[in-house]
């Protein structure tokens, strides 16, 4: 079955059994097909995923009185569900925080790559370089920050994948629906997904060669593998005049 004729089936499914908002459910199950077809799935494995859409349109009409019987069982539900959020919420707010700490990290390296290639050293905390090695370090560093970007970006999708997931399930568990789970991974927009790929492989290379060139040309400059040492940058006195 294709795409739009399960959506399609399930809309007069849902029809059948009045459910309401029935445009609402069917938007909710062509969003779940755009993401999976994102991941590389084809509408036929979707759709036989997602299951049959007359058993989906009986879930969403439901039993007003056995919902009503189930009040009890509910409240339990809602206990439950409110404790295992405390975990949850303290989960997530570690989360944030290594993303927060991620993006300050980045900070640090796009700072040094700057004054390296500007030729500058405000704190004092740049070890000595010839301005040739300085230009090809200060590019490897904002290299290096766009990649910590990059993983921070990442991340924070990973957390508000993880967040629209616990709702969806939290929400199909208190009122009896049947919305398709959501996955745990992030889901990015196909362009903004190549755009991500593109310039994560493009930063590590461009770090990768630039890690080599530096090292390389420092130590023919200083005529040694220890180019660190000649320089002076543990404290040992620079041979270089």
């Amino acid at each position: 079955m294709t795409k739009q004729e399960y959506l399609n089936q399930l809309k007069i499914e849902l029809t059948k059994q009045g459910v309401a908002d029935a445009e609402d459910v069917v938007a909710e199950y062509e969003q779940h097909f755009a993401f999976k077809l994102a991941d590389g799935f084809s509408e036929e494995e979707i759709a036989k995923k997602l299951g049959d859409p007359a058993a989906i349109a009986s879930q969403f009409a439901g039993l007003p009185g056995e919902k009503k019987r189930k009040g009890g069982k509910k409240t339990l539900l809602a206990l439950w569900l409110s404790f295992i959020g405390v975990f949850e919420l303290m989960l997530y707010a570690a989360f944030f925080c290594f993303i927060v700490g991620l993006l300050c990290g980045a900070v640090v390296p796009a700072v040094l790559g700057v004054e390296l290639i500007a030729g500058l050293n405000y704190l004092n905390i740049l070890p000595p370089m010839p301005y040739s090695g300085a230009v090809i370090f200060g590019v490897a560093l904002l290299a290096l920050s766009v990649i910590l970007v990059i993983f921070a970006v990442y991340c924070f999708a990973y957390l508000r994948q993880m967040i629209r997931a616990s709702l969806r399930w939290r929400k199909n568990l208190m009122k009896d629906e049947a919305l398709p789970l959501l996955p745990m991974s992030p889901q990015f927009a196909p362009k903004t997904r190549r755009t991500l790929r593109g310039l994560m492989l493009w930063s590590v290379l461009i770090f990768a060669l630039t890690c080599i060139a530096g090292f390389a040309v420092l130590m023919i400059y200083t005529n040694s593998l220890g180019f660190w040492h000649a320089l002076g940058w543990f404290g040992y006195p620079a041979r270089i005049q």
